[in-house]
């Protein structure tokens, strides 16, 4: 008997989906039937990870689109509408980071990490769900960050990301009636383009260390997650925080000297 792929039929838009995360979660959406629009802030690369999509026989619609910019964000939704035909599924994935101290942090750079990680997924979940409300139902899925869980990272990244989490639980209720099931992934420490520098260093070294998976998470890892929660198989999970993050932000590791210390010789 033939297996129809999980997402034949379906149509998803992944931001930033140009590169990174979002990049294989919208390449592993089109391999498993979907047809997929791109929407980032960097064309070039929107159309590069289209053509990659194409060359699997699906559909994909590249968007120059600034998700912090409510007008790029309805655009967004009138030309996938016009070229694909419906949204099944949103995958808020467009972000930014800025590492940086508190008291050195410039007013500029705070608004900008918050309109982009946390003001951008309002205004996708915002003019995107009225569709899926037409139809009678969809799926969205933020990718937040285990930073959103406890203090990790920068101050303006945590904040945004404790943001969408947030945002995740109280959307639960509004959306539960119209069959919009909402979900968040919380990535770990990921081997993507965006940390790069820092796995290169003793930094990076010494948060690899202290995975108790040890080792990095991938895009497959966090692409895996998510394709989960937007098939069917999730149909009865809405509200889900899920770390995907190799253990990191469940256990503190003292040592074998302080697991030990109480043994008697």
């Amino acid at each position: 008997m033939e297996i129809k792929p999980r997402f034949e039929g379906k149509i998803a838009i992944v931001t930033g989906g140009g590169s990174g995360l979002g990049q294989e979660i919208a390449l592993r959406f089109a391999r498993e039937g979907a047809a997929v629009a791109i929407p980032d802030i960097n064309l070039a690369a929107a159309q590069e990870t289209c053509t990659a999509i194409r060359s699997l026989g699906r559909k994909a619609l590249p968007l120059k689109v600034d998700v912090s910019k409510a007008e790029d964000v309805k655009r967004m939704v009138h030309d996938t509408m016009k070229e694909l035909g419906k949204i099944d599924i949103l995958v808020n994935n467009a972000g930014v980071v800025v590492r940086s101290p508190l008291l050195d942090l410039s007013d500029e750079n705070w608004d900008r990490e918050l309109a982009v990680d946390l003001t951008g997924v309002y205004l996708c979940i915002k003019y995107v769900a009225p569709k899926m409300i037409e139809a009678s139902g969809g799926k969205i899925v933020n990718i937040s960050s285990i930073a959103g869980l406890q203090g990790y990272v920068a101050p303006a990244y945590t904040a945004a990301k404790g943001g969408v989490i947030s945002l995740t639980k109280i959307l639960v209720g509004e959306f539960a009636p119209y069959k919009i099931n909402i979900n968040t992934v919380c990535p770990g420490f990921c081997a993507t383009p965006l940390n790069e520098a820092v796995r290169k260093t003793e930094v990076g070294e010494m948060i690899r260390q202290k995975i108790p998976w040890g080792r990095y998470g991938t895009p497959e890892d966090i692409a895996t997650a998510t394709l989960f929660l937007a098939s069917e198989e999730a149909d009865y999970i809405t509200g889900a925080i899920l770390p995907v993050d190799g253990g990191l932000s469940s256990f503190w590791d003292l040592g074998a000297g302080y697991r030990t210390f109480d043994r008697k010789k």
